[in-house]
């Protein structure tokens, strides 16, 4: 990749080799990326044209925890490549000349380093799972004779997997030549192979490559290295003032016992200006500066598209400690809440639930319908999409459409439009309010149950997984279905004597635990 030089660590220092001690660092990072397509039609809507975005797969590398992947706005589908990619599919059909689509990805990760002391004698093991990670693709090329009798080459000494690999890490690392120009860069492992020179993307499809031609399981990852903004003086000495991101590929090989292990060959290391093999970074992830995304595909869908531009594209990283620092620890009523203080105070950071003025949460206050309305509509529109404009909202008779909630209600109303697929455009997306309130009057003001809750959560939750409810006194509710499917997903539990009283008043300490639970069990509305 471009503009990645920073990843090369010209070190002229020799290096103390740390065997087999822990980093034990973390990092916490909300990445933004914002995408903006316009039509390239000068006259009418677009027939035909479409996007497929890259947004993750949760928890596919050991050193990344992903919590939330968050996408804006709703897309037509999700879809999953060979790899095991998850793409969002977005339809531009209709859309018109000089008229932008806006797509939002929000990431929230931990990062930790991986500084496993990983034994010589272990060898790969390859089954069906990894096995699409042993051929060849395209600018991943472990087929090519060349290529095929340069890997042997290079491990002929070599007893094991490990040994092999990093064998391979030590030529690629030590030969290859940083070089960002059109005729080297992005050009895949051939023509590392024939040039020695090229970006990130070539030194590791290189060893990818070269990796597979000896039956090692080996994969490409792609993502980001965070480079801290530094700035300062002489006075108060270099301060980091923020992050930046570079888009980077690096690898991963299987082997036996360990899973998937990272391997960073793009990196030059020298010892009295002799270039040495900077193996800290085989089998290791010294610092925790990587967000993984996906599993490098060439053939990105997102550069496919018919009839369509990428106008702009932004992209955003910071440290998640810094992140709304004005939205923590605002309450003075919570401290005796601990089976609920850090729901409420989660739930606050991300905008989800309010306070009240003097700074009180009001824990065992009720909710109100329509206050419940507005805090299901929030999380979903932080936790994953925002609806398409599908068609009209209907409203009850009582309802003020100048009420400071209708943004919400539009929004929720919309989500279950889309899951409904509603052929009446008159009635979108009511049918599930009408199931919980009835028809004529929502009554918005009057308190709303535990059972009503749940009930209104019911389309955005997996379905029953056939958990034995031990709840005793949920017979005879209208609701029980949702009861069951709440309590299967992990978001009741219900009280100490086994019941739910599901007719009962929900507080709002109540509500940000099923809230919280809701997000931290990765629920997903798509």
């Amino acid at each position: 990749m471009k503009n990645i030089r920073k990843i090369l660590l010209m070190v002229t220092l020799l290096f103390v080799f740390l065997v087999g001690t822990a980093f034990a660092s973390e990092k916490n990072y909300i990445l933004n990326k914002e995408y903006t397509y316009e039509s390239l039609k000068s006259s009418g809507a677009l027939t035909s044209g479409f996007v497929e975005i890259l947004i993750g797969n949760v928890d596919f590398v050991q050193y990344q925890d992903d919590n939330e992947v968050m996408i804006t706005p709703l897309p037509d589908e999700i879809r999953e490549d060979d790899l095991g990619n998850i793409y969002a599919y977005f339809d531009l059909s209709g859309l018109r000349p000089n008229q932008n689509f806006k797509i939002t990805v929000k990431r929230d990760s931990k990062v930790e380093s991986y500084d496993e002391l990983i034994p010589a004698r272990t060898n790969s093991v390859i089954n069906e799972e990894n096995e699409i990670f042993t051929e060849p693709s395209e600018y991943i090329e472990s087929d090519d004779p060349e290529l095929i009798s340069k890997a042997k080459q290079v491990t002929e000494n070599a007893t094991t997997d490990y040994k092999k690999a990093e064998a391979i890490f030590e030529y690629v690392n030590i030969n290859m030549s940083y070089d960002e120009s059109s005729a080297y860069a992005n050009k895949g492992a051939l023509s590392a192979l024939k040039n020695m020179k090229g970006v990130c993307e070539e030194f590791t499809t290189l060893f990818v490559a070269m990796c597979r031609a000896v039956d090692i399981p080996s994969r490409a990852i792609e993502g980001y290295q965070i480079e801290d903004v530094v700035s300062g003086d002489a006075v108060s000495g270099d301060v980091v003032v923020g992050q930046k991101l570079l888009n980077h590929v690096w690898a991963e090989i299987y082997l036996d016992e360990f899973g998937w292990v990272p391997v960073e060959p793009t990196i030059i290391y020298k010892v009295n200006g002799e270039r040495k093999a900077y193996l800290n970074s085989f089998c290791k992830m010294e610092d925790p500066t990587y967000i993984a995304v996906g599993i490098y595909n060439h053939e990105k869908p997102n550069r496919r598209m018919k009839s369509v531009k990428e106008k702009a594209f932004t992209e955003k990283v910071i440290l998640k400690e810094d992140a709304l620092p004005d939205r923590q620890n605002k309450f003075n009523d919570i401290e005796t809440y601990g089976w609920a203080k850090d729901a409420i105070q989660s739930l606050y950071a991300k905008e989800i639930v309010n306070g009240y003025s003097d700074e009180k949460y009001g824990p065992e206050n009720s909710i109100t319908r329509i206050e419940f309305i507005c805090m299901l509509s929030r999380l979903l529109r932080y936790y994953d999409t925002q609806a398409m404009e599908k068609g009209m909202v209907y409203y009850y008779q009582d309802y003020d459409e100048s009420h400071y909630s209708k943004k919400d209600y539009d929004y929720l109303m919309r989500c279950y439009a889309v899951l409904e697929d509603s052929p009446d455009i008159s009635s979108l997306g009511f049918n599930e309010l009408v199931d919980v309130f009835g028809v004529g009057m929502l009554d918005m003001n009057k308190p709303i149950t535990r059972a009503e809750v749940v009930a209104l959560m019911d389309a955005f939750m997996d379905e029953d997984d056939d958990t034995e409810c031990e709840l005793t006194d949920i017979n005879n509710s209208r609701f029980k279905s949702s009861i069951i499917k709440a309590y299967s997903n992990g978001l009741i539990n219900g009280y100490p004597d086994g019941t739910f009283k599901p007719d009962n008043q929900i507080t709002r300490a109540e509500m940000s635990v099923i809230l919280n639970r809701y997000i931290a069990g990765n629920i997903y509305v798509l």
